[in-house]
């Protein structure tokens, strides 16, 4: 197996971690359903191609208090395993900090640790002025602005039937984008934690009016009021990547 094609693999493997692309910036709770996971949980996944375990990854959400203000804490975490993690290893986390009351994002603090490249990112959200916060300086945002790996917690949120498609703002890498979220339709699927009827959807990134497509990720929610991510597919060039939840805790 050539190394860039293993590379490859960790990237897509990456890229489900963290859910979806490169994102967004508003979105607010109306209309929309009651929070599903104030219990906390914490969701297992294997990842594998094909029939390879590339690696393991785990999300994870309760709530807390930050700053004196009722939040939830999301964390997520992914390492790679067997030979793909001997010839490429990766060892990324992340965590998002959002408020209850709009669920518009605070804080979030990520630690990239693939392969030979290291990366460490701290943005801090100030909603009431428009800006995100950076060690080195700051951008502007539109008030609701959430981060990247809260975005998929934002799509649990919503009202979700085949056909109907919405936007969610994200900020990502100092930059803002659009990433428009297309409800495909209900599946039942089967992975290691159980059978679950699902509702599909589809992230696809949006920029200067144009949809911008890097292979085609599928996420896979649970159709009832919980919402739960058990199945993460991605259909690339050389086969698909799949995450599939293993084990889902309630606390």
């Amino acid at each position: 197996m050539k190394i860039n094609k293993i590379k490859l693999i960790l990237i897509c493997f990456i890229g489900l971690v963290k859910v979806f692309w490169p994102g967004t910036k508003t979105l607010l709770l109306a209309e929309d359903l009651a929070v599903p996971f104030a219990r906390g949980e914490k969701i297992n996944y294997v990842v594998k191609w094909g029939f390879i375990v590339a690696g393991r990854a785990f999300l994870s959400v309760e709530p807390q208090v930050w700053n004196g203000k009722d939040v939830y804490r999301i964390y997520s975490a992914a390492h790679s395993s067997g030979l793909i993690g001997s010839i490429y290893p990766v060892k990324d986390k992340s965590e998002s900090i959002v408020s209850q009351e709009d669920f518009s994002s605070l804080s979030f603090y990520k630690y990239v640790n693939e392969g030979k490249y290291h990366q460490q990112e701290q943005m801090t959200f100030d909603q009431v002025n428009g800006k995100v916060i950076y060690p080195d300086g700051a951008i502007d945002i539109t008030k609701g602005t959430v981060d990247i790996l809260a975005s998929l917690y934002v799509v649990r949120l919503k009202s979700l039937e085949p056909g109907k498609e919405f936007t969610v703002k994200i900020c990502n890498n100092k930059k803002n984008y659009e990433l428009v979220v297309r409800v495909i339709t209900r599946e039942t699927v089967t992975v290691p934690a159980g059978e679950f009827n699902t509702i599909v959807v589809e992230p696809l990134l949006k920029q200067e009016g144009i949809f911008m497509h890097q292979g085609r990720l599928f996420v896979y929610l649970t159709d009832d009021q919980e919402r739960i991510p058990v199945l993460l597919r991605s259909k690339i060039a050389v086969g698909s990547i799949i995450a599939a939840a293993e084990r889902i805790q309630r606390y």
